[in-house]
Formats: structure tokens, C-alpha cells, sequence
């Protein structure tokens, strides 16, 4: 099949853009006909065409036609996931892993009405260790809802008693350790929260959570492995007094070592990618930002491909230039591409974001700390700034700082001082000598220094040109 359903973006995607922007994540895609799990298929041949297929083969004999025939029978556009949104995280103030699942409104209410129990087993016919019943009381609509997991299994059975399907998560693995994207930004945050990394590819530059249950092998084999920068070490008990080993590292670069390593354990290393939002401002809620706009402005390091790395049409992008594209946002949107994953809601902003100012301040050049994010703002269009990188602002430049995808700084060229009308009154009279016949003015307003001059003015009933037309401008102005 051509096309399937994407559960992480929530669109009906194509096997080719798929292939292009996805890292064939476990449970990602679904069949159209009977929401079966599907992976990609052909990537690499170049006799097929990449497709989707289902991974364990499929009984359904309609489904089986559409395999071979695309288009015979007609699918639905509009369906949700079949299967439970399951997320894994590790929290190291608690020391302890985490899963979280999601259902919308109206799963929760139909799972309430017919009294489901959601349910984790450690293995396939073993009775549930963990059951907790989908309803309002437990879930709300569009929220994730944790529940630490207090067992240890290679993998977790997680299903719900409506259906007799139990899907397979593979948390830990027996020979290799697992991979947690940390989520927090500041590193001297001990109460770090991370996210299971689902996909079997890691990004040089990014701050990962890496455990393995039972072993230490994996310090023991990047301790002292170049381009590799180990935090901290971390061993503690869990999962009813098992010992994990577990280490906050990141890849500096790639290096034949380190992709060794990571082969052994079935991962590979690539260059990350990057997205950010610059406007609206917007506030964090959980893993998403709400922004109470219509129209986002992005930066990426990647293009922007509807249906494809964004969940919804081309129509709705509009390239600004270079990196910079504007998204025009009617409910949600959800862009993943590699590591680089941003989800916004549009809904009202709280009255405390409205009320919040950004900071200006003036300067002749700056350089970029190593917090937040920089770009730099000029005629030619937007340049995202490097740590420790230096720029000279000029009048038509200017530097914004951003903090959690939020606006809260501006650093400008400094404005040129105006000079007071008493500083130009005797630039005046030095260098100007030209007069005219004096007519009446108003003293009113005006500084003791040019009272005491028009005074004079009327006394020899001529006055400076310049004078009287500075005077003039500022009963104007």
C-alpha cells in the first residue's frame, strides 16, 4: 500500500514521505482498511517502490487486495489511532520509569460506558500487574496521564479488556541499554525528565537519559570513548530492588568507535535536525506550546513538507526565506522530522503571558551566551546564532533572545542622542548669523536661555533665521 495513517502526526501520509522523514518508528503507521500496524517497506530497492506493509501479515481479505491493488477499495481520511498513545519517560527525582497514555474525549467516554480497564502485563498470558479503569475520574480528554511502572519485563504487554489484542513495548532490551531524550534544557537540573526514544537512530548534540537494568556495560564501554561527554553516572534501585545503571551523555560528533558501539546495540548516529518557533510568543503546556495566533513563523533547519514532516497541506505553508516559513494554524499542528519534534495549540493565552514585556536593551555588538536561543534580524532576512558567535549591530539590525520558545529580549544598535533645544539654540547663534525682521512670539514653553535671547530679539527688532525656525518646529512638535 502507498499510504497509511500516521499516529504521531495524526495525518494520512505517503510511503514516500514517509521513507523520507520518519526513522520507522515501532507503532507509527496503520493500515487505512483495518488500522493494523504497517511498517515501510522497499526503502532501498530499486526494483519496488517503497511501500507500506503489514508487519505480522493480515487475514482480512479486503485488506489483502488493497495490498496488491492499489485504490480498489475506498479508506477513510479521517480515523484516529487504533491503539493506546503509550509514551515511556524516566524521571530522576524519583528515581523511577514512567508510562503515559493519552485518549481523547470521546475514547474516554466510550470506554467508560462499556466499563474498559486499561491493563500492563510482563509477559503475553500473565494476569496484569497494573489496571486502572478508562474514565473521567483517571483520564482527561487530550491529556496524558502517568502511572509509574513498579516491574521490570522485556516487553511490557499493554492492552485494554474491549479487545483481546496486546501490543508489545520494548522499554529495555536483554542485550543492549535503552535511550531517553532528556527533556529538561537546563543541565544543572537534577530533576530531569526524559522520553523513551522509540526509533532506533541518535543525534550528535543532544542530552541523553541512557539505562540498562541489570548491567553497566554501557559505562564501561564509552567511559573513556573520545566525543563522547558523560554528565553524570547514576545507579539506583527500582522495579521492586532491581539495579539500573544509567548515564546523562551526549555525542560531541561521529567517529568509527562510537558507531561500533552503537551498532552492537542496534543504533546508529546522525547529525540532528532543528525546528523552533519565533513567533507568536507562547507558553509551555506539558510537552506542547499554545499560542493564541493563527499565523506561526518557524525556523528549521529542514523544509517543511505538508503531509509529510507536518500534519497538515502545503497550502498552509508559505516559504518566507532561507530557513524561516510561515504556518498558518487552525486547530493544532504536530512537526516531526529526525529528533526535531514541535507540537502547538492554538488557544487563549493566560492573562500573565499578555501582560509580559520584552526586555530592550542597546548595544554596539553582542555575543551569544551559552543559554537560550539567539537570531539575528536584518534586511536580509533571519540568521540563527551560535554559542559564542560575536555580531556588530548596525541601526537596521538587531538581536532577539528567546527562552522556552518565548520572546523576552531584544538587543538593538544604540539610538543616536537628541539634542535639546537648548544644545541647538547655541549650535545655532555660534555658526549661523543670518537675521530677519523680528515678529511677536509666544514665550510660552520655551528654556530661560531663548526667553532671554527673543527678549533681546525685540529690543533691536531683528532675530536669527535658524532660531526662529527652531522655535517654530517646537511649538510644532
Amino acid at each position: 500500500m502507498l499510504k497509511a495513517f500516521d499516529t504521531l502526526l495524526q495525518t494520512v501520509v505517503t510511503a514516500k514521505s514517509a521513507a523520507e522523514n520518519g526513522d520507522n518508528e515501532p507503532f507509527r503507521y496503520e493500515c487505512l482498511c483495518c488500522g493494523e500496524e504497517v511498517l515501510l517497506a522497499a526503502q532501498d530497492s530499486i526494483y519496488k517502490a517503497t511501500h507500506f506493509r503489514h508487519r505480522n501479515g493480515n487475514n482480512d481479505k479486503i485488506c489483502e487486495l488493497y495490498l496488491g491493488q492499489h485504490g480498489l477499495i475506498p479508506v477513510r481520511y479521517d480515523k484516529k489511532s487504533k491503539q493506546e498513545r503509550v509514551e515511556f519517560y524516566y524521571n530522576n527525582s524519583i528515581k523511577c520509569f514512567i508510562v503515559g497514555f493519552n485518549f481523547s474525549e470521546e475514547e474516554i467516554s466510550a470506554y467508560e460506558k462499556a466499563g474498559a480497564l486499561l491493563e500492563i502485563r510482563e509477559t503475553r498470558n500473565s494476569s496484569p500487574f497494573f489496571n486502572t479503569q478508562i474514565d473521567h475520574q483517571t483520564f482527561s480528554g487530550g491529556i496524558q496521564e502517568q502511572f509509574v511502572l513498579d516491574k521490570y519485563a522485556v516487553p511490557f504487554y499493554i492492552s485494554n479488556t474491549l479487545s483481546n489484542k496486546k501490543s508489545e513495548y520494548y522499554v529495555f532490551n536483554e542485550d543492549a541499554p535503552s535511550f531517553f531524550k532528556i527533556l529538561n534544557s537546563d543541565p544543572n537540573d537534577e530533576n530531569f525528565n526524559a522520553k523513551l526514544i522509540k526509533s532506533k537512530s541518535i543525534y550528535t548534540g543532544v542530552r541523553y537519559f541512557i539505562a540498562w537494568p541489570g548491567r553497566n556495560t554501557a559505562q564501561i564501554k564509552l567511559k573513556n570513548t573520545s566525543d563522547v561527554l558523560i554528565e553524570k553516572e547514576i545507579q539506583f534501585i527500582t522495579f521492586r530492588k532491581m539495579p539500573v545503571w544509567g548515564m546523562v551523555i551526549s555525542f560531541e560528533s561521529k567517529n568509527q568507535i562510537i558507531d561500533n558501539i552503537l551498532k552492537d546495540w542496534g543504533y546508529t548516529l546522525d547529525v540532528p535536525e532543528d525546528v523552533s518557533l519565533l513567533w507568536p510568543p507562547a507558553y509551555e503546556k506539558g510537552e506542547k506550546l499554545a499560542v493564541s495566533s493563527s499565523n506561526l513563523y518557524l525556523y528549521s533547519s529542514f523544509k517543511i513538507q505538508g503531509h509529510g514532516n507536518i500534519n497538515v497541506a502545503d497550502n498552509c505553508i508559505s516559504k518566507i526565506s532561507g530557513n524561516i516559513t510561515k504556518i498558518y494554524l487552525h486547530d493544532s499542528i504536530h512537526i516531526l522530522k529526525k529528533n526535531a519534534e514541535l507540537e502547538i495549540l492554538k488557544e487563549p493565552l493566560p492573562s500573565a503571558i499578555l501582560s509580559s514585556k520584552v526586555k530592550v536593551e542597546q548595544a554596539d555588538s553582542f555575543c551569544v551566551p551559552n543559554a537560550n536561543t539567539f537570531f539575528l534580524y536584518s534586511e536580509l532576512g533571519t540568521n540563527k546564532l551560535e554559542e559564542g558567535q560575536k555580531v556588530f549591530l548596525t541601526s537596521d539590525t538587531f538581536v532577539a533572545e528567546y527562552v522556552g520558545n518565548t520572546m523576552t529580549r531584544i538587543i538593538r544598535f544604540p539610538e543616536p542622542v537628541k539634542p535639546t533645544i537648548d544644545e541647538k539654540f547655541f549650535e545655532i547663534i555660534s555658526n549661523y548669523w543670518i537675521t530677519k525682521e523680528y515678529q511677536t512670539m509666544p514665550l510660552d514653553s520655551l528654556p530661560p536661555s531663548i526667553c532671554d535671547y527673543l527678549d533681546r530679539c525685540r529690543r533691536n527688532n531683528h532675530i536669527n533665521i535658524a532660531v526662529e525656525q527652531l522655535i517654530a518646529e517646537a511649538k510644532d512638535g
